[in-house]
């Protein structure tokens, strides 16, 4: 028995691990989203991402002997999580950050929670939602906001592309979803590899609609925003992101959104040269407070 409990604390331990470098990776995704568009399309761009992502999934899945999807089920997953997910969502918060500042795109996405809880409890048998999961969400969402309480401007200017963001999220929460239910037979690499071919295609026929002329970047420092978001923001984070949701709660996952605009804020800190304000503590507090609160059960 000592064998199975030490396994359990590994799992543990390696699960509380990836759900950290999950938030710091999508942490800093936000920032080299807003500079690394290099004078192209905002959909050209996401496009190249999850083509050079996908491709190295494709590869990577023979490798790690995993199986592709197989039967309609699997197959409308992979085209679900392609088109929802890789080129909806990501179409969306690239053409998004042209207009608002990556800041507020992170409080926008915060709302992640809260559309995960309501699709999860009516599609996800067990995931009910309760008036403690509500509460912590909603003070969670609050001390994301109170992050930023010292420095958020908010032009009504800005309502298409904040719309556009919430419209993202509600994608993310879809396609989280609906992988937890339907996706826990597939490797992630095999699922992530496939639809984020489908969702390049999709950002690309959505970029000529638009009036985009898809091309390969001019500089490098485009080639390598768009290497560190596809290397690491997609294949590594994605991998992990889809490892995890096969044990943990779709809910819980969709925390993460919280936190990575705390750590956004943490790199300012640290490469910026900005400094921690009360708003700071405060809201880091309240995120701390809320998620604790939506992810643990009352004791009787």
């Amino acid at each position: 028995m000592t064998g199975v409990h030490d396994s359990a604390r590994s799992a543990d331990r390696f699960g509380l691990a990836t759900y950290a470098a999950l938030c710091f990776i999508w942490g800093s995704t936000w920032l080299v989203i807003k500079v690394g568009y290099g004078g192209l399309g905002p959909l050209t761009v996401a496009s190249l991402r999850f083509v050079l992502a996908g491709a190295m999934l494709t590869m990577l899945t023979p490798l790690l002997g995993a199986r592709w999807p197989s039967g309609r089920v699997e197959w409308l997953l992979v085209l679900w999580v392609g088109l929802v997910l890789f080129a909806a969502d990501y179409g969306l918060i690239y053409w998004s950050e042209q207009f608002i500042d990556s800041s507020l795109t992170a409080i926008l996405f915060a709302m992640l929670p809260l559309f995960t809880i309501a699709f999860a409890h009516v599609y996800i048998p067990g995931d009910r939602i309760t008036p403690r999961k509500l509460a912590g969400t909603l003070l969670a969402l609050v001390g994301v906001v109170a992050l930023f309480g010292d420095r958020l401007r908010v032009d009504a200017a800005q309502g298409r592309p904040m719309l556009a963001v919430i419209a993202s999220t509600i994608c993310a929460a879809a396609a989280g979803v609906a992988a937890k239910r339907h996706g826990g037979a597939i490797h992630p690499a095999a699922l992530n590899g496939s639809a984020m071919l489908v969702g390049a295609a999709g950002l690309v026929l959505a970029a000529i609609a638009s009036g985009e002329h898809p091309q390969f970047p001019p500089d490098a420092r485009t080639w390598m925003a768009i290497g560190y978001l596809a290397v690491v923001g997609s294949v590594i984070s994605f991998l992990g992101y889809f490892s995890l949701l096969k044990t943990w709660s779709v809910t819980s996952l969709s925390f993460i959104s919280v936190f990575t605009p705390a750590i956004a804020l943490g790199l300012g800190f640290a490469f910026l040269g900005e400094r921690p304000t009360l708003w700071t503590a405060v809201g880091t507090m309240l995120i701390l407070a809320g998620v604790a609160l939506a992810l643990t059960t009352r004791r009787t």
